[in-house]
C-alpha cells in the first residue's frame, strides 16, 4: 500500500514538473494528484481499448500513433479537470511524451 502511495506521489510530481513547460499549468499539488489518479485509471481501462481500435494505424506508423493516443488522453483529462490548463499544443505534446515515459518507469518500480 505504501508503494502505491509513493508511486502516486512521484507521478503527481512528474505532472507538476511538466508545468515548467510554457502553456501548461496546474492550480495546486492536490489537483496534480487528482490528475495522476485519473491518468492512471484511464491508462488502465481506456487506453488498451484505444490501442486495440488503432492497431492498424499503429502498425502502419511503427507504433508512433501511440504518441497521438497519449496526447489525446492528456487533452481529454485537461478537458474534464479544468484546473489543468493546456494552452500550447507543442508543450502539451512534449508533456504527454514525458508523462508516458515516466508512467512506464514508475510502473516498473
Amino acid at each position: 500500500m505504501i508503494k502505491l502511495i509513493i508511486k502516486w506521489l512521484i507521478f503527481a510530481l512528474v505532472i507538476m514538473g511538466t508545468c515548467y513547460l510554457p502553456g501548461i499549468s496546474v492550480d495546486s499539488f492536490w489537483f496534480a494528484m487528482l490528475i495522476a489518479a485519473v491518468l492512471t485509471i484511464v491508462n488502465i481501462f481506456i487506453k488498451p481499448l484505444l490501442k486495440l481500435i488503432a492497431f492498424p494505424l499503429n502498425l502502419l506508423s511503427f507504433g508512433l500513433f501511440n504518441l497521438v493516443i497519449n496526447f489525446g488522453i492528456l487533452y481529454a483529462v485537461s478537458y474534464f479537470i479544468p484546473q489543468y490548463h493546456l494552452e500550447n499544443t507543442l508543450s502539451a505534446f512534449i508533456a504527454s511524451v514525458i508523462i508516458a515515459i515516466s508512467y512506464v518507469i514508475i510502473k516498473k518500480l
